[in-house]
């Protein structure tokens, strides 16, 4: 920075005027030693032929003694006024640095939560740093040599031109202000913290360097408190952290030097939050993944030999949990407070609105960050639909809505018992434990309507598919596809029941879609299914027996059960998968193209389709043993010689009851 070129220059003319200044009084002194002679000479040859010549030099060297005090005087009041023009422009310098570049760090790295990205330009703003520490601790020694001058010839000067106790005051109130706001949290600890858990972070002092600090490392301490404790210390009350809000173990550590990148830190590697007191109003009125908390960094070491500073910093909220299931609200908590936080806010205030433009950004780069690819235009509008409880087709403009906190997380979405977040946040988690490389592929459409995916379905040819999120279902996503009668040419698009995570740990969803060979062809618009996929199936490699005693292991085989055609042109339904165990050897896994699919009701269904979802009720299976449609489509179906499910067995499984095996298919 230019500015700091001009500081050094301003520094070394005040450096170069004060030694002009010092032999000027050294001048004084040995002219002020020479009356002193004269006088005592004087004193000796009163009387005497020498006298007049003595008084003559006296009368010279009072004179010379008084332009010399004037001039000493006129240059120790030009010099503080070139003292107080540098140390004004420091401020103004170090407030750029401090309350600009600094804490714009501070903020993009509480960004940064949220996946953000952050360029970490801390090492610069630590030259800077130590450049303004090495200025001030120049003024002020300078301030320090002019006040000594000053002792040793006492100069009388009007109150309102004598500067140097001001100077001093300010030069020592900028070194404090770079000292304590230099002392930073560098790696944040986990912002959703769960108690037991062992987490790490690291602080730092940026001018422990150049301040010679770290010739004694000073120690560094953490604890952990409230955030009306964090309030209170903000404001200046110190009394208000006497007592931490928990317990903490391994919080002390001692700052290191590292000679190579000249940092010194405090690592804190194997911290863990034992206990936490959460306060009264928080227990009885909100959530615990409401209630805020933060880390609290205290230590003190000595500046100069001669100043002792006592600094402290404060982590970014975390919210504390005692179990993954309050994980999903924990971070929503903090993702709407990493994203709206303001600058010298009171801790830890928030707005209760912001602009969706705003929280879809965020939504994005928190998407991007775990899975790789972000959210498109298509996506993010089909989020606003859902948060809003809209249709896409009916929204207009979005730049200027806004939406609330109790939305986004607290209250539940239309006709559902979890709120937006958990839905986003479950299939993000989902993408990010499963379906990750799919996602970064383009193989996933996922955040798309079921409207819109069966129109976009019906203008394409059969067997094309396409994968979205289920909208009823938390981290589910289904496969909903083209189907064509091949006799009554009837066209529907069906929709399997949802995969979850538990699902995938069984079987890959590329292989699930692989073993549905038969049903899915054509990945949306017009992908083949092969082109798409087939590097992510899972590889079966055939079976060696080397003895006779050996098992021959089994294979799962996801297949799609199929109840004749059913529905009407351009209708949409919802289909159960299973999976079928083969007997034979991983490479001879048998699948059933004919195999039995079972139907689901859907809200807008018409009134005549049946539920089959609940398996206990009678009334539906009464229906079902009446409904003759369906009776001459499984009567018609004959399972092959080597199959080792037979026909009840099947509907069993499909359908299990109180009592396996009570239910009989019916004869014709």
């Amino acid at each position: 920075m230019q500015q700091f070129e001009l500081l050094q220059r301003a520094t070394k003319t005040t450096d170069s005027d004060l030694n002009i200044l010092q032999h000027e009084q050294e001048s004084f002194v040995i002219l002020y030693q020479e009356k002193y002679q004269i006088e005592e000479a004087l004193a000796r040859q009163a009387g005497t032929p020498s006298e007049p010549r003595l008084r003559q030099r006296k009368e010279q060297v009072d004179q010379n003694l008084s332009q010399k005090a004037n001039s000493i005087l006129e240059k120790r009041m030009h010099l503080a006024k070139k003292h107080l023009d540098s140390i004004q422009n420091l401020e103004k310098v170090q407030n750029v640095v401090l309350n600009e570049h600094l804490m714009s760090w501070r903020r993009n790295q509480q960004l940064s939560g949220n996946g953000v990205p952050f360029f970490n330009n801390l090492d610069q703003i630590q030259q800077w740093c130590e450049m303004l520490g090495d200025v001030i601790l120049q003024n002020r020694q300078q301030l320090q040599r002019v006040e000594s001058l000053r002792t040793q010839l006492p100069i009388p000067m009007e109150p309102q031109q004598d500067l140097l106790p001001s100077l001093n005051a300010k030069i020592t109130a900028l070194l404090s202000s770079l000292v304590t706001s230099t002392f930073i949290v560098e790696r944040q600890p986990p912002q959703v913290m769960k108690v037991s858990n062992k987490f790490s972070c690291s602080v730092r002092l940026l001018v422990g360097n150049k301040l010679n600090v770290h010739l004694t490392p000073p120690k560094v301490a953490g604890t952990i408190i409230s955030e009306a404790q964090a309030n209170a210390l903000i404001k200046g009350d110190k009394s208000a952290i006497t007592n931490s809000a928990g317990v903490i173990v391994n919080n002390n550590g001692l700052m290191e030097y590292n000679q190579a990148a000249k940092q010194l830190v405090v690592n804190f590697r194997n911290m863990a939050l034992k206990t936490v007191k959460r306060s009264e109003r928080k227990k009885h009125q909100e959530a615990v993944t409401e209630e805020k908390f933060c880390l609290l960094f205290q230590s003190k070491f000595n500046v100069a030999n001669e100043m002792t500073f006592q600094v402290w910093t404060l982590s970014l909220p975390v919210v504390v949990i005692v179990h993954g299931s309050q994980e999903a609200q924990a971070t929503a908590v903090i993702m709407w407070d990493n994203a709206f936080a303001e600058l010298g806010r009171v801790p830890f205030e928030v707005p209760k609105e912001v602009l969706w433009k705003a929280l879809a950004e965020q939504l994005n780069f928190k998407f991007k960050s775990q899975i790789g690819t972000g959210l498109c235009e298509e996506h993010l509008r089909f989020l606003a639909a859902k948060l809003l409880g809209r249709k896409e087709d009916t929204m207009e403009d979005l730049s200027n809505v806004k939406v609330s906190r109790a939305k986004f997380h607290k209250e539940n979405l239309i006709e559902r018992k979890f709120t937006f977040w958990e839905w986003f946040y479950d299939a993000m988690k989902l993408v990010k434990d499963h379906l990750q490389d799919l996602w970064n592929n383009g193989c996933i459409h996922g955040f798309l309507a079921k409207q819109t995916a069966q129109d976009w379905l019906l203008q394409k040819a059969p067997g094309t598919f396409l994968l979205r999120f289920s909208d009823s279902i938390l981290g589910g996503v289904t496969i909903a596809w083209i189907r064509q009668d091949s006799e009554s040419e009837i066209r529907e698009v069906l929709s399997i029941q949802p995969y979850t995570s538990k699902d995938f740990q069984i079987r890959s969803c590329a292989t699930r879609i692989r073993d549905l060979a038969v049903n899915l062809e054509f990945l949306y618009p017009d992908i083949p299914r092969d082109q798409a996929f087939s590097k992510y199936y899972t590889a079966t490699e055939p079976q060696k027996l080397t003895g006779p005693n050996d098992y021959v292991a089994s294979d799962l085989h996801t297949t799609i059960p199929i109840f004749g055609a059913g529905g009407g042109s351009g209708r949409s339904r919802s289909v159960t998968p299973f999976s079928i165990q083969s007997p034979h050897s991983p490479g001879e896994s048998v699948q059933d193209p004919r195999s039995v699919m079972s139907q689901h009701s859907e809200m807008n269904a018409a009134a005549n389709d049946m539920d089959f979802t609940d398996t206990n009720s009678p009334e539906n299976m009464e229906r079902w043993l009446n409904d003759e449609s369906l009776h001459e489509s499984l009567s018609s179906f004959e399972p092959p010689t080597d199959a080792a499910i037979s026909q009840n067995e099947l509907y069993n499984i499909l359908y299990p009851g109180p009592n396996p095996g009570a239910y009989n298919l019916p004869s014709h």
